[in-house]
């Protein structure tokens, strides 16, 4: 799941139980579509990538440092050998912005239907994931229009 600072669902992808989020990280951000504040084209990148610690992973950094996006995300301790030269610092301020995701998460599985997944199918649990999804939008759409 995707989301922007104000935890509104930008894109989500059903996965297998048994795969690691990490492989469906680069599509999910290939489906992203941001609006520009500018006319013509949207523009398809955010600024910043905010993780855990189960995104850390090189290919993913690469992908971020070609598309201009700033990865803020921690380091697994003694899982892999130290890259030679300095380590990325860790921007805390920025990663403190991450509990939006989490209590977009929250939020979710406040849904009973979701939470239990009550839906065998994927294709039917996806269509009440994006009603859910939907739902979320309209309720911070409506909050900052009145």
């Amino acid at each position: 799941m995707l989301c922007d600072a104000k935890g509104v669902p930008l894109s989500f992808l059903l996965s297998p139980g048994q795969h690691s989020d990490i492989r469906h990280a680069q599509p999910l951000l290939e489906q992203v579509r941001l609006p520009s504040a500018h006319r013509g084209r949207p523009r398809t990148r955010c600024r910043q990538l905010l993780a855990d610690k189960g995104y850390d992973a090189d290919d993913l950094r690469r992908y971020c440092d070609r598309r201009g996006i700033r990865p803020v995300i921690p380091q697994r301790q003694g899982v892999r050998k130290p890259k030679p030269g300095r380590p990325r610092a860790l921007n805390k301020p920025s990663y403190r912005k991450r509990n939006v995701i989490e209590r977009l998460f929250g939020w979710l599985k406040s849904c009973r239907r979701i939470a239990t997944r009550y839906d065998k199918l994927a294709t039917s649990f996806s269509a009440m994931f994006t009603l859910a999804c939907i739902r979320r939008c309209l309720r911070h759409y409506f909050s900052y229009k009145t």
